[in-house]
């Protein structure tokens, strides 16, 4: 069985005013957007030279909505970084001039080819209509984006909030498990003993950490740390297999992406075995992605026995969508003896 999990394409991680006036699926939708309005402009009033009010009306909106898209676009850094209001009124402000200066341009290029009036498609009040549907496209347009932009601050910090109750949530019974280990060996082995508690300090350091990102080089210590503590208590029952390719080690990724799994690989997979087992962890590079993998053995008792809640699984496809938008995925591959999680990161630059 395959279970698949991917996002819808939201980039949640912006939580700027404006959209990405440069991204070209942005401005598909507008020359959408910008033909439709046109098209309902054009049936409003009975005409006669329909498809040549469409023509006219089709060519003077487009230009309008693509100088706004250009400049929106190269503003858009400056404007997002104001007060929402401060960059409400300067976007608006910006798009109105845009639109009176080139209705400006319009009437001058009619008056310099001295068209007929009567067939200028100008009609009456031509600069009074344009800026009147002007501002009213511009303030549905912004009061969309304006709530949309809350949407995603209130997304974010439940994403954050999910994220540092990951970060302070330590398996009481693996904490116990830990101390008792550690006390045992006190007596008649004092160096493991102290390694353990390094580890185990590491481990609440982690958690502890603000910090919402790691490079993968800190992930897989973090994971040998909490690895070294549990091999202590499961003894010959752990068995791990390590495929990671070195050159990804200063790769950024979301913090606390791997140990959570390796932990639920443990408690789900190797602790139910009276055997024990194999975890395999593998981060490679397939194609402009990094692709990180957790696996670990099924059988009667091991993970159909042990379902859990799923948080921090959870939590960690929130994140990537958080970051990534559908550009990150992540797998779930159940099989009759296997159960493995794989994530791909794209190889990019990214803050969560």
């Amino acid at each position: 069985m395959e279970n698949n999990l991917q996002f819808i394409d939201l980039d949640l991680s912006d939580t700027g005013l404006l959209p990405n006036f440069c991204n070209v699926n942005v401005i598909f939708m507008l020359i959408l957007l910008v033909e439709l309005l046109a098209l309902v402009l054009t049936s409003a009033p009975a005409t006669v030279n329909f498809w040549d009010q469409l023509a006219f009306i089709s060519m003077l909106m487009l230009w309008i909505g693509l100088l706004n898209a250009a400049v929106l676009c190269s503003a858009r850094s400056w404007i997002n970084a104001l007060p929402t209001r401060t960059g409400v009124s300067l976007s608006f402000a910006l798009m109105m001039l845009i639109s009176f200066t080139f209705c400006l341009l319009i009437i001058g290029t009619n008056h310099w080819l001295e068209l007929d009036p009567v067939t200028s498609p100008l009609g009456d009040y031509f600069l009074a209509r344009i800026m009147l549907i002007s501002a009213v496209v511009y303030a549905v347009s912004l009061r969309y984006f304006y709530v949309h932009q809350q949407w995603k601050i209130h997304i974010q910090a439940q994403s954050k909030a999910e994220i540092q109750a990951l970060q302070a949530r330590i398996r009481p019974h693996f904490f116990f498990n830990s101390m008792n280990t550690i006390a045992s060996l006190i007596a008649f082995n004092p160096d493991k003993a102290e390694k353990a508690v390094e580890d185990l300090s590491d481990i609440f350091r982690a958690s502890l950490r603000e910090q919402t990102t790691n490079t993968l080089a800190d992930e897989l210590e973090l994971t040998r740390s909490y690895l070294a503590i549990e091999a202590l208590r499961l003894g010959e029952r752990l068995n791990l297999e390590w495929d990671i390719d070195k050159s990804l080690l200063a790769t950024e990724v979301p913090a606390l992406c791997l140990q959570p799994l390796v932990e639920n690989a443990i408690y789900h997979g190797i602790e139910p075995l009276i055997q024990g087992g194999v975890i395999s962890i593998s981060a490679k590079r397939k194609d402009h992605r990094l692709v990180l993998g957790v696996s670990n053995p099924l059988g009667s008792g091991a993970m159909k026995n042990h379902k859990g809640n799923q948080m921090a699984q959870n939590n960690i496809q929130q994140r990537l969508a958080l970051v990534y938008g559908n550009r990150a995925k992540f797998n779930i591959h159940a099989g009759d003896d296997t159960y493995a999680v794989i994530l791909e990161i794209p190889l990019e630059s990214h803050s969560i």
